[in-house]
């Protein structure tokens, strides 16, 4: 059983629940050894109610998990971090976020992109092909920059698919490529089982998609189990389904991460 989540929100995000603090507690009674904060980045001049926290909670969110990493340091490792969406647009203010803000990591989670100013979803950039094409190369293009650590959910899109058609598999062998030459982990993320099992409809995949990490074992790529916490209690290994991630690892034979190099 997995002792970490590097992959953690809070109430900030508007669509999470439970303080900083209550991660952390819940974590420590769960036996969990790491837990990194990673809730949706705040950006600059975006109000996305819903989705991530204001800018103004900067400061606040990064003073809270110090003061929680030193209170509990004899407890637990506790690390700061934010999940991002790539854009050409933020690249400057995600290094700041590192160099000046003292953000150890950020993990890359495309839930939208950055389209003439304006943070289009996934669902609303064509048709779903048209939207891989755009996820793939956004995914791809954040790797090249070096700043994250890992993938999460890279198949977030396979919920607008109904089947893994040769389309599909072109795509996902160019995410793996690019994973395996560039050395970032990718997330198995537990997320999704939590908001309605492994198919919302009968005729929908969704994620973790086997077929995916079928084809991401062909190559040699890590994968970390991604919690994706977003209520304390999702740190218990029932709620999150964990044992499903582990029989994907053992059934494809991944190569699972114990800790990520942060």
């Amino acid at each position: 059983m997995i002792d970490y989540c590097y992959h953690t929100h809070t109430y900030r995000c508007g669509h999470a629940n439970g303080k900083e603090e209550d991660y952390v507690l819940s974590a420590i009674e769960k036996g969990y050894k790491v837990i990194g904060f990673t809730d949706h980045v705040f950006l600059p001049n975006v109000i996305q109610p819903g989705m991530r926290g204001n800018y103004e909670e900067l400061d606040d969110y990064i003073n809270t998990v110090n003061y929680l990493k030193e209170k509990y340091k004899d407890k637990i490792e506790i690390h700061l971090g934010f999940e991002c969406e790539y854009g050409d647009k933020y690249l400057e203010y995600y290094h700041y976020l590192k160099k000046e803000k003292g953000i150890e990591y950020l993990i890359l989670g495309q839930h939208l992109f950055f389209i003439d100013d304006e943070l289009v979803w996934l669902s609303q950039s064509g048709t779903p092909e048209e939207m891989l094409e755009k996820y793939t190369n956004t995914l791809i293009e954040g790797m090249k920059t070096g700043l994250f650590t890992y993938i999460a959910h890279p198949d977030l899109f396979i919920r607008f698919f109904e089947k893994i058609t040769p389309y599909v598999e072109k795509h996902i062998r160019m995410i793996c490529i690019a994973a395996e030459k560039h050395k970032i982990p990718l997330e198995i993320n537990l997320g999704a089982l939590r908001d309605g099992g492994r198919r919302n409809k009968p005729d929908q995949l969704n994620y973790p998609d086997e077929g995916f990490f079928k084809i991401v074992s062909e190559y040699n790529i890590p994968v970390i189990i991604g919690i994706d916490a977003h209520d304390p209690h999702d740190f218990d290994p029932n709620i999150s389904d964990i044992k499903y991630a582990e029989e994907i690892v053992s059934k494809y034979g991944l190569q699972l991460l114990k800790r990520v190099e942060i």
